[in-house]
């Protein structure tokens, strides 16, 4: 594409102004990065259509130093590829500098792909160089916009080569650490956005860090369903369910190895964390519910876009209108601060980007920095069968880190060695794939290499995980048409990871089974045969060989999808051991004064399986307790 000269007259498009969340895939032309990141995909669709003329720039990491419309000012485009296709960027340049950079298109996920863009432009423009580090947890966002300027540059008047061979930009946090916060939350997904908020609502002075480069942690990359009984939508469906009913499945789920007291918190508490989330959190609902294995009624809501980056950027949004709460990514907690007699006095906590260390006082520490998923020395020595031979969906930052930092001070962990695959995973990266709604829709058949159903599936996560990995080549598939498809729209929400899959072969779509078989090396002919009686049983309204306990429909209208899976590491069910008030225990079982945790750091909750849903259920729950519990400690109450 030919430079465009500077029209100043025109109207800015800006940059990422259209949204449609949805959820998230990576792409096959950022594979090779996947074996040296533990990443889970999650995406939003932000999209600003180009203009045959060049529109003013409106970067708004640049919005102060805005350029002066010049004739020699000219704009060049690139590309690069990010976790859900194509990011597009307008490089605005004058003879000797990059003078703006702006969005045209990409869907990255809101909240954090978009975030390390902004950060990146500032960077770039700022020093002027082309070497800069990526914003941890948005690396392949982060690859995709550099190569998109680096595209851009290379068209521009400018010499790309020179930007490249100038001294590295790295970000630096906007404000330091003051020395002294009545509250230190450390980690800021779901959990640590919540425990802030309550505590700073409460009057606290709070501080909430963040390692990585962006907020929102596992949940952001989570689908945000949220089991809640008695909630709207099942009162308007007639559904009948209770707090009663969710902790009884949640403790048969986790073959009753989770604490009942813990998970009886969670059940009582969910009903008012979900309407938290709505009226101070400014969280919208989607009007369905899915059901997930294990449970036994159809009782979680979902965020507005079937993704977890709703809630998430919603929290982050409430956070910014708290004076009395700081927020800092970028920034790690290394080590915590006891007293003689084992109370909280204090956090030490380091920039990542310069090692800058800061000794902060405070009377009350959260924990909410997630558990040990991503880490895979750690789960080997956790539980061997969970090892290296797994990918993960979590965060990159679930490292264990909070577990580390408080055995230091004499806290007890539980439930170490039990840890959680998710079943319906991608099989060259282990991100969790989202086209499976459809299944808990009910509207998908299970089935192997040889055609055949193997398992219900409806099933807890762990039975089918098993019975997966007990299949040919430890994969197995689903299949739904195309009435599915219509009816739920299931691929329209998931369409950036239907066309990343449908791109590498992992998902096929055809208008015979017998084609849609071809590619993956399936018997068709058996797997007719396994549709004619799915079929049948629709009609019959009995499932005569896994008792499926969904409702059944039928497959049999063209086009038939088909997609490739297998199971992923995706939740660890042990951490620190806490009780009722979300305070951390020793190992003399007694509280450590002024130390809480919440979310997956605390352990002992889900016993030997998660059901589905039900970690948005215990984030948010404990979420509340924890900050609130932290506030009334650190003021004295």
């Amino acid at each position: 594409m030919a430079p465009q000269k500077f029209n100043p007259d025109l109207k800015s498009n800006g940059a990422l102004s259209t949204n449609r969340l949805s959820r998230r895939n990576f792409l096959a032309g950022v594979g090779l990065f996947a074996g040296s990141f533990s990443l889970l995909a999650s995406g939003c669709t932000q999209v600003v259509e180009p203009t045959s003329e060049q529109p003013e720039t409106n970067n708004s990491a640049n919005k102060d130093k805005k350029p002066v419309p010049s004739e020699n000012f000219i704009t060049t485009f690139g590309e690069g590829m990010g976790k859900h296709g194509h990011v597009k960027i307008g490089l605005l340049t004058s003879p000797d500098k990059i003078e703006d950079i702006y969005v045209v298109e990409s869907r990255e996920t809101k909240g954090i792909g978009d975030v390390c863009m902004e950060k990146l432009s500032k960077l770039i423009v700022d020093n002027q160089t082309l070497n800069v580090d990526m914003i941890t947890g948005a690396t392949l966002s982060s690859v995709a916009f550099v190569q998109a300027v680096d595209e851009a540059l290379k068209k521009s008047q400018l010499d790309a080569e020179e930007f490249k061979k100038k001294d590295k930009a790295v970000l630096s946090i906007p404000e330091k650490p003051e020395p002294s916060y009545d509250v230190v939350v450390v980690g800021a997904g779901g959990a640590g956005l919540t425990a802030s908020i309550c505590a700073a609502v409460k009057g606290c002075k709070v501080l909430l860090l963040e390692k990585l480069g962006v907020l929102g942690g596992s949940t952001a990359l989570s689908g945000g369903e949220m089991a809640v009984p008695q909630n709207w939508i099942q009162e308007h469906s007639g559904i009948e369910d209770s707090p009663e009913k969710l902790a009884e499945d949640m403790l048969k789920g986790g073959d009753y190895k989770g604490d009942p007291e813990l998970v009886k918190v969670i059940a009582n508490g969910v009903k008012d964390a979900a309407d938290w989330l709505t009226y101070e959190g400014g969280v919208s609902w989607e009007h369905n519910l899915l059901f997930f294995g294990g449970h036994s009624v159809k009782r979680s809501i979902i965020p507005k876009g079937h993704i977890g980056n709703a809630m998430t950027t919603a929290l982050t949004d409430r956070t910014r209108s708290l004076d009395n709460l700081t927020v800092l990514s970028g920034v790690k907690a290394t080590e915590l601060k006891a007293d003689a007699n084992g109370m909280i006095e204090g956090i030490t906590v380091q920039e990542v980007s310069s090692g800058d260390v800061f000794n902060i006082s405070t009377k009350a520490v959260v924990l909410s920095c997630g558990g040990f998923g991503a880490n895979a020395d750690k789960r080997t020595e956790a539980n061997a069968e969970f090892g290296k031979q797994f990918n993960a969906t979590t965060s990159v930052g679930a490292m264990g880190d909070g577990l580390d930092m408080a055995q230091a001070i004499g806290a007890e962990t539980i439930d170490m060695e039990l840890i959680q695959t998710y079943p319906i995973c991608d099989i060259e990266t282990g991100a969790l794939l989202y086209l499976d709604d459809m299944r808990l829709d009910e509207r998908t058949v299970m089935f192997n290499k040889e055609g055949k159903r193997f398992v219900e599936e409806l099933e807890r996560r762990d039975v089918l995980s098993k019975a997966i990995l007990s299949q040919t080549d430890e994969i197995a598939y689903e299949i739904w048409d195309q009435d599915a498809a219509d009816e739920t729209k299931v691929v329209d929400i998931h369409s950036d990871e239907y066309e990343n899959l449908t791109s590498r072969k992992l998902c096929v779509t055809a208008n015979t089974i017998e084609e849609a078989c071809e590619p993956f090396g399936i018997d068709a002919a058996a797997l007719k045969e396994t549709l004619t009686t799915w079929n049948n049983a629709v009609d019959s309204g009995k499932d005569e060989e896994f008792n499926y306990r969904g409702e059944m429909h039928k497959i049999q209208t063209p086009p038939y999808y088909i997609m490739v899976y297998k199971p992923a590491v995706h939740y660890t069910m042990g951490g620190l051991h806490i009780n009722t008030e979300a305070e951390v225990l020793d190992t003399n079982q007694k509280a450590i004064k002024g130390l809480y945790a919440a979310g997956e750091v605390a352990g002992h909750k889900m016993g030997a399986n998660r059901l589905g849903s039900t970690s948005m259920a215990d984030i948010y729950t404990f979420g509340r307790i924890a900050g609130d519990n932290a506030a009334d400690f650190a003021l004295g109450k």
